[in-house]
C-alpha cells in the first residue's frame, strides 16, 4: 500500500513535533511512503500546482494528513490544499472519482494536554477528516496524536511518540479510529 504523508505545518522549520515526525518518516526510506511538505509546495501567490498535487494523490492508496491543531482546526495551508486539490470533477461531483477507495488518516499535534479533550474529544474535532473522506468517497481511517506539545518533558515524550508514529505510518491498522 502506497502512503502519502501530507505535512500541513505552515512553518515546519520551527516546529518541534511535526518536524520530528516528518524527519522520522523521511528516514524510513520506504518506496511505499512518500512525504509531501505543503510549505515547500505552495507557490509565492498561495496556490498549488494542481496537476502535480493530484498526481501525488493518484499514486497513493492512503493519505495521512499531518498537521498541528490550531484553535481545534487544521492550519490554513492544509485547508487551502484540500479546497484546491480535492477539486470538483476530480475528487467529487460529476466524473470526480480520483479518491474513491483511498484511505484518509490523520496525525495531529496538540498544544493542549489530553485532559483538555475530555468534554469534546480529539476524535470529534477530527470529524472533518472523516467527513471530507466520505465526501470524496474515500475511507476515513485512524489518527495518531501528540498531546501537550507546549507542556513539560516534550522531548522525552516525543521520542517514544515518534516511534509510535513510524509504526502508524507503516502499519495501516494502528491508531485510534476517526
Amino acid at each position: 500500500m502506497k502512503t502519502l504523508v501530507v505535512v500541513g505545518h505552515p512553518h515546519i522549520a520551527t516546529s518541534v513535533v511535526n518536524k520530528a515526525w516528518t524527519e522520522a518518516v523521511q528516514s524510513l526510506r520506504s518506496e511505499d511512503v512518500m512525504v509531501h511538505v505543503l510549505e515547500d509546495a505552495i507557490r509565492a501567490d498561495g496556490t498549488f500546482d494542481l496537476r502535480a498535487e493530484q498526481e501525488l494523490i493518484s499514486a497513493a492508496d492512503r493519505i495521512i494528513l499531518q498537521f498541528p491543531l490550531y484553535w481545534y482546526m487544521p492550519p490554513g495551508i492544509m485547508v487551502e490544499w484540500m479546497d484546491t486539490v480535492w477539486a470538483e470533477h476530480w475528487a467529487w461531483g460529476e466524473g470526480g472519482d480520483a479518491m474513491v477507495g483511498k484511505r484518509i488518516d490523520a496525525a495531529v499535534s496538540c498544544g493542549a494536554p489530553e485532559v483538555a479533550f475530555r468534554a469534546t474529544t480529539l476524535r470529534e474535532y477530527l470529524a472533518f477528516v472523516k467527513g471530507s473522506a466520505a465526501f470524496v468517497r474515500a475511507e476515513g481511517g485512524c489518527f495518531h496524536a501528540f498531546y501537550d506539545a507546549e507542556g513539560e518533558r516534550v522531548e522525552e515524550r516525543l521520542t517514544a511518540n515518534v516511534e509510535e508514529y513510524k509504526r502508524f505510518v507503516l502499519d495501516q491498522t494502528s491508531g485510534d479510529k476517526l
